[in-house]
């Protein structure tokens, strides 16, 4: 899956907002690719978790890594 800037037509990369949902994903810097799993933010060096569909995941535990309110894992 691939996110385009609705006004331009231009492939997003990094996090992005969808505009319908709200949810928060993370576009591969390089080819645009939406990432699942676990992702590192190269802009925070943050770990965050995107579920199957690609949505970040808040406030809940995956495999024993606690998540906050921002998406972060808690270390």
């Amino acid at each position: 899956w691939y996110f385009m800037d609705l006004a331009n037509g231009n492939m997003l990369t990094g996090w992005v907002q969808s505009p319908y949902s709200g949810k928060w994903y993370f576009m591969d810097l390089a080819n645009g690719n939406m990432l699942t799993g676990w992702v590192q933010s190269p802009y925070s060096g943050k770990w965050y978790y995107m579920d199957a569909s690609g949505a970040m995941v808040t406030n809940t535990t995956v495999n024993g890594y606690v998540l906050g309110a921002d998406g972060a894992w808690i270390q």
